[in-house]
C-alpha cells in the first residue's frame, strides 16, 4: 500500500459514543482521551521511549449541520463528475455519499502504516463505511478500490448502506405516506397483529421512482425460471427434468440474460443441493407479487400461507413469449404498490420480533411468504436502489 498521511472515514452513523466504544476496543493497552463532546479522541501509544498519537477528530450531520451538508455536496460533485467505464458503481457510490452522516478525519504525525490502515478499517466495518485516501481514492470497508479519480475500479458490485433514519425518510412525511401507515396498521389491527407504532412511516410517492414494465417483467421470468429448477432439485427431481425446463422455459421467454448472478450460478450448477434448490423455489412468491404489480392477479391476498403455484406458471405460460407478456401488463398505480410495501414492511416487523422472542408468527402470517414478498415490493419500489441479489427487507 502506498504510504500516506491523510485519509478520512466516512459512515451513515452519527454515534459517537460507538466510535468512542470502537476505538477503546481496539486499542485497549493504549492512553485514550477524548474531548467532552467525542469530536476529538486522542490515541497515544508508547513503546519503550517512542511515543505515538493518533487523533481521530470527528464531525456529524448533527453537530455541525451546515458544514457537513457542504462537505457531502463538494465530495458528491467531485465524484460525479469522474468519467468512469463503471456506471453502476458510480451511480452506488452517489447514493452512499448521499447517506452519510460522519466523518474522520485521521492525525498522525508518521505515514499511514499497513497495520494501521487495517485497524481504520475493522473500525469502518463496524460503521459501515468508506474511507477516501490521499485525496483521490475511495475504497471499501475490505480496503478494495471503488473509485477513483481516474475512473478505476476494484469492484463489480457494491452494497449501499445507510443509517435507519435515511432508509426510512428522516425527511418531513407528507400526508400521502402517513395515511398509508395509518391505513396498514389498522389492517393489522383488525388481524390482532402486533403494530409498532415506532416504525416510521414510509416514502411518499414523490420521493419513489417504480421499476418499468420491462424491468419488471424480466425479472419476474427470470424468479420463475429459477423457481422451477429449484422446485424439482428440492422435490429429488433428475437434473435432466429440471434443465429440459429451465431450458424450455428460457428459450420460450428468451431468457438468457434475464438471470441476476446468483440465478445466473444457480441455473449453470449442475448438482446443486437440495437445501439450495428448496431455497430458490421460494421465488415462486416473489414471482406472485410481480405478476400482480404488472395487473396479471387481480389481489394480493394475506400472507399466511404459499401461493397456488400450478396458477401463477400458467399464467406465465399461458402469455406465450416474452413479448405478448410484456404488451399485455399494465403497471399497477404508484400507490397500490407503495401500499403493498408498507403493509408487508409491517407484516415483516411482526414475523421478525415474533421469532427474535421464539413465538410464533402472529396472525397465521408465514413468516417465508412474508419475506419474499418484502423482498419483491422493495425492489419494485427501488428500495436503496439494490440489485435483486442484494434487495435488503429491514424493519
Amino acid at each position: 500500500m502506498t504510504k500516506l498521511k491523510n485519509c478520512a472515514l466516512y459512515s451513515p452513523n452519527f454515534d459517537l459514543n460507538q466510535v468512542e466504544e470502537i476505538i477503546r476496543a481496539l486499542y485497549p493497552k493504549d492512553t485514550i482521551v477524548a474531548n467532552s463532546d467525542k469530536t476529538k479522541i486522542t490515541v497515544t501509544r508508547r513503546k519503550w521511549l517512542r511515543k505515538t498519537n493518533y487523533v481521530f477528530n470527528m464531525m456529524t450531520s448533527h453537530t455541525h449541520p451546515k458544514k457537513f451538508a457542504d462537505m457531502i455536496e463538494g465530495m458528491s460533485r467531485y465524484f460525479e463528475q469522474v468519467e468512469t467505464s463503471h456506471q453502476s458503481v458510480q451511480d452506488k457510490v452517489l447514493i452512499q455519499i448521499s447517506t452519510l452522516n460522519m466523518v474522520i478525519g485521521i492525525e498522525t504525525e508518521n505515514e499511514i502504516s499497513d497495520p494501521f490502515f487495517e485497524e481504520l478499517l475493522t473500525m469502518l466495518r463496524q460503521l459501515n463505511g468508506v474511507v477516501f485516501r490521499g485525496n483521490n481514492e475511495l475504497l471499501d470497508s475490505e480496503g478494495r478500490l471503488l473509485l477513483d479519480l481516474d475512473g478505476n475500479s476494484e469492484v463489480k458490485n457494491f452494497k449501499v448502506t445507510a443509517h435507519t433514519s435515511f432508509l426510512h425518510g428522516n425527511k418531513q412525511d407528507t400526508e400521502s405516506s402517513l395515511r398509508r401507515r395509518d391505513r396498514s396498521e389498522h389492517i393489522l389491527t383488525e388481524q390482532a397483529i402486533p403494530v409498532n407504532r415506532k416504525l416510521p412511516a414510509r416514502p411518499s410517492e414523490e420521493a419513489v421512482s417504480l421499476r418499468t414494465v420491462p424491468e419488471t417483467a424480466r425479472r419476474a421470468i427470470a424468479l420463475c425460471i429459477a423457481a422451477l429448477k429449484g422446485e424439482c432439485v428440492g422435490s429429488g427431481e433428475s437434473m435432466e427434468t429440471a434443465n429440459a425446463m429451465v431450458l424450455q422455459v428460457s428459450n420460450q421467454f428468451d431468457a438468457a440474460a434475464f438471470f441476476s448472478p446468483r440465478e445466473q450460478a444457480f441455473i449453470d450448477n449442475e448438482a446443486p443441493e437440495r437445501d439450495e434448490g428448496t431455497a430458490f423455489s421460494w421465488g415462486y412468491e416473489g414471482f406472485l407479487v410481480l405478476l400482480w404489480a404488472l395487473g396479471y392477479i387481480e389481489e394480493l391476498e394475506d400472507p399466511v400461507s404459499i401461493c397456488d403455484v400450478p396458477g401463477v406458471v400458467t399464467i406465465l405460460m399461458n402469455a406465450g413469449s416474452m413479448s405478448e407478456f410484456e404488451a399485455n401488463a399494465r403497471l399497477r398505480s404508484k400507490s397500490e404498490i407503495l401500499d403493498a410495501a408498507d403493509l408487508i414492511y409491517r407484516y415483516n416487523w411482526a414475523c421478525v420480533d415474533s421469532r427474535l422472542h421464539n413465538r410464533a408468527a402472529p396472525g397465521g402470517l408465514d413468516e417465508c411468504v412474508v419475506y419474499e414478498r418484502h423482498r419483491a415490493l422493495n425492489w419494485l419500489i427501488r428500495y436503496q436502489e439494490q440489485d435483486w441479489d442484494e434487495v435488503s427487507t429491514d424493519t
